[in-house]
């Protein structure tokens, strides 16, 4: 393998493998297993590569990879925030591997194994602290196929997947290389092979130990047309005709919590009144707890609002949404507040849609005790996994099951170990609806909940140490040389 990379056209070959690994790794429905095999070729390749050259590859692969989500980017961000976006994720991956490269190539300590995920897990931490877009993109919701994997993110966080992930492809890419040409091998591979098993063992074992939990019988239903200004009346009509209809069969066939989508119309004032006093009616003729998402556009300041209704017709809560779509929804006022209400004696808290992306919101939920989350939501169709997932891999964290109810997207529940109870596209009238027992989560917050993202922190902090090291041993002085 090693004299084979010798050739610079098996560098490129090998990045271009990683490319294509990459491309079903970093796409909108990820295969788990091509994230923990995609970065060896191209590490192995960008050891035997000068530092200028395995920029190069590195940004090769990435570009192959990435361009899986070019077109998505260019309808959800416009052509400019996509280039951008591409670029600074190209320039990431480059910053990965020629990094690791420098670490390998300068040292035989049995830590260098440990630099790749350690970065990985470092930057994941960050963008999902700085970015606006939270954690979406993270490179754990490659994992939302393998549930043993990501039971881990219930004690140590989403970086913890990251980091095992990135462990192995490291510690078979510097086995590869180096053999037993290093410090304490027994160390170098030993180590991580212990921190794998363990943490797929504690996933094998969580999930393993799950009980039978009590359920409560939830009925969604999705109709994709959106009511908006320029919505002819009899196609609005038949809209919510349609939800109506639909809510009253869910309840017939059991339903006592039905829950639609967001914003399934803009209304002003008066519109929103006659509403709410029509899906009060609704709840009340048919005995459900019906939670539904509007646009209020009222004079002072527009909201992407749910309201919770009783089965005696009260409205319980009007949620706001907290965490807006940039330009999207510039001009609507965020939320500040959590809200929690008991049904059928069970703890519920109320979000929507891109609220899940940030870990600290969903943080403060699984503190707050709830056993479920109700979540409207409306997608760009395509990313009707990812955005399933990423809400799925919040509930693995905090410790609750997730019912999303999701336009020109997914009908979606999951439970609190990401196993997905049911799940069923949406479509435009007359819609499309799913029935299921959710299990309910016992509404005790998890390690993770409770104490928070200290591991992401403990990998930024190491990464810190590692980049300060390595520009102190950059700095030292050549050995002169020996006069023959």
């Amino acid at each position: 393998m090693n004299q084979l990379l010798e050739a610079r056209g098996a560098r490129l070959a090998a990045a271009v493998v990683s490319g294509v690994l990459f491309y079903f790794t970093l796409g909108l429905t990820p295969l788990w297993l091509a994230a923990w095999l995609a970065p060896i070729p191209l590490l192995l390749a960008a050891f035997h590569a000068s530092r200028r050259e395995a920029r190069l590859l590195a940004w090769l692969a990435a570009a192959i990879g990435l361009s899986s989500n070019f077109t998505y980017y260019l309808k959800t961000t416009g052509t400019v925030a996509t280039v951008v976006l591409l670029l600074l994720q190209v320039l990431v991956w480059g910053f990965f591997v020629t990094r690791t490269r420098a670490a390998v190539l300068a040292s035989r300590n049995w830590l260098v194994v440990f630099v790749y995920p350690v970065l990985l897990a470092a930057i994941d931490t960050l963008v999902a602290f700085f970015s606006p877009h939270g954690t979406w993109g993270s490179f754990a919701y490659t994992q939302m196929g393998a549930l043993p994997v990501i039971q881990i993110a219930s004690v140590l966080g989403a970086p913890a997947v990251v980091f095992l992930v990135g462990l192995f492809a490291s510690t078979v890419a510097v086995a590869l290389y180096r053999g037993l040409r290093i410090e304490r091998p027994w160390l170098a591979y030993g180590v991580p092979l212990v921190l794998i098993a363990a943490g797929l063992g504690y996933g094998a074992v969580r999930l393993r130990q799950a009980r039978a939990a009590p359920t409560v019988r939830i009925g969604i239903v999705a109709i994709d047309d959106f009511i908006g200004g320029n919505t002819p009346p009899e196609r609005a009509e038949a809209v919510w005709r349609g939800y109506e209809d639909t809510v009253a069969t869910l309840a017939r066939e059991g339903a006592r919590i039905v829950v639609l989508p967001e914003k399934i119309a803009a209304l002003a004032p008066e519109e929103a009144a006659k509403r709410q006093l029509e899906l009060a009616s609704l709840a009340q003729r048919t005995g459900v707890y019906l939670l539904a998402g509007v646009q209020l556009n009222r004079a002072e300041r527009k909201d992407n609002a749910s309201w919770l209704f009783s089965p005696t017709g009260e409205l319980l809560a009007e949620y706001h949404k907290q965490h807006m779509v940039p330009h999207l929804e510039s001009d609507l006022a965020p939320g500040k507040e959590e809200i929690v209400r008991t049904i059928n004696g069970a703890p519920f808290g109320l979000a929507i849609c891109r609220d899940l992306i940030f870990t600290d919101f969903g943080r403060r939920y699984g503190r707050l005790g709830v056993s479920a989350l109700l979540v409207p939501a409306w997608d760009f169709y395509r990313d009707a996994w990812m955005a399933s997932g990423v809400a799925a891999l919040r509930g693995v964290e905090s410790g609750y099951s997730v019912v999303r109810v999701g336009r020109e997207s997914y009908l979606n529940l999951s439970d609190r170990y990401g196993h997905t109870i049911a799940r069923r596209r949406s479509d435009y009238l007359p819609g499309s609806r799913v029935l299921a027992d959710l299990p309910l989560g016992p509404a005790t917050p998890t390690l993770y909940a409770r104490y928070g993202n200290a591991f992401g922190w403990l990998s930024v902090a190491a990464s810190a140490i590692m980049l300060v090291l390595a520009a102190r041993a950059g700095k030292q002085p050549k050995p002169a040389a020996a006069n023959a």
